[in-house]
């Protein structure tokens, strides 16, 4: 089994300001020695700040964490200890800072498609028949006179047109760019949301009008072959990655709904633990023990060091804000809602370093 652990940037943002990466650098042989084999990096992109590091400007590393060489300095200590390194890829939505955005709210040529652009009878039409927006009001937002589908928060998180060359011309350069700088798999956001049927729309079922398997084949038409691990989609729905031999689904629905993990039977099907601001199993009322037994049993396990401290010692309240969600109509809220990983960090040595 293969132990991937999760590093949340803006955790150790809030140790170390600019040197987050740097820290992170240095813990890779503490993983090491307590049995990781692999790490993801979350929330690392240069960001418009409205939604905890998913609302991506650009595929560079965000000014606040350090720098693109302090990520190729991570990637090259990460490999001589036999550690693979992972990455978020969102690629529903961009900032409307994102090139890709702007070119089009700006009547670019060549990139009027790059966003899902309606009219405000349509919009106001496809809001009514049950087009869903996730973590906001608004399922098409108004920005000057154009209204774009908004899937996740609001207008400052734009909806991607994975029909437009552009959009996937875009992503292939960022794929060919990670693999270049060494990076050797992708957990992908938001992965079954890339393309909509929205005729299919239904109030009482958000998921109604998405397109899982589309979705899927559009990301790896461009992902040059690289490992994928899918976020946000359910157990049932591990069957479609079968004929997909880099690609596997990450369950994570138990979660963020507090129940009891279901079993992880199917091959494809990769279990992950903790939240974005290592806010672990255990404060979801979920019996560790139990479910981390289970997990692994699978080939993959996906985790965060708070939660493997839950999961080898009795369980620990972490210093750290109770804050889970940021405020996201402040720009950069998050980093001063998000829990700080140097404690996390010090547990993490006193207890399974000994």
């Amino acid at each position: 089994m293969k132990k991937i652990c999760q590093l949340y940037m803006p955790s150790f943002y809030r140790s170390y300001n600019k040197d987050a990466i740097k820290e992170a650098t240095k813990i890779l042989p503490d993983l090491k020695k307590i049995g990781f084999s692999g790490i993801y990096l979350i929330s690392l992109w240069e960001d418009g700040g409205y939604d905890n590091g998913f609302d991506v400007v650009e595929y560079s590393v965000n000014p606040n964490f350090g720098s693109d060489e302090d990520l190729r300095g991570l990637i090259q200590t990460a490999h001589e200890l036999d550690i693979e390194v992972g990455v978020d890829v969102v690629p529903n939505h961009v900032s409307d800072k994102n090139i890709l955005a702007k070119n089009c709210l700006n009547d670019v040529p060549g990139y009027e498609d790059c966003l899902y652009v309606v009219s405000k009878e349509e919009a106001e039409r496809l809001t009514r028949a049950g087009v869903p927006n996730i973590f906001g009001e608004l399922a098409y937002s108004k920005i000057g006179d154009k209204y774009i589908r908004t899937t996740f928060a609001d207008y400052h998180q734009l909806n991607l047109n994975w029909n437009s060359e552009k959009v996937q011309e875009y992503f292939k350069s960022v794929f060919k760019h990670l693999k270049e700088i060494g990076i050797d798999f992708i957990r992908i956001d938001c992965g079954m949301l890339l393309l909509e049927d929205v005729t299919k729309a239904d109030p009482n079922d958000p998921m109604a009008c998405t397109q899982p398997k589309a979705s899927i084949e559009a990301i790896r038409k461009v992902s040059g072959g690289m490992p994928l691990f899918f976020e946000w989609f359910d157990p049932e729905s591990a069957n479609l990655f079968d004929d997909c031999p880099e690609c596997y689904a990450l369950d994570c629905s138990y979660v963020m709904t507090g129940e009891q993990p279901v079993k992880w039977g199917h091959k494809k099907l990769i279990p992950l633990f903790g939240g974005h601001d290592q806010m672990t199993v255990a404060d979801r009322g979920i019996d560790i023990e139990k479910a981390l037994l289970e997990a692994a049993k699978s080939e993959y396990i996906f985790l965060d060091m708070a939660t493997l401290i839950e999961w080898k010692t009795d369980p620990t309240v972490l210093p750290g804000d109770e804050e889970y969600d940021a405020d996201l109509n402040s720009p950069n809220q998050r980093y001063r809602a998000r829990r700080p990983v140097d404690p996390i960090i010090k547990e993490m040595r006193k207890k399974l370093l000994r």
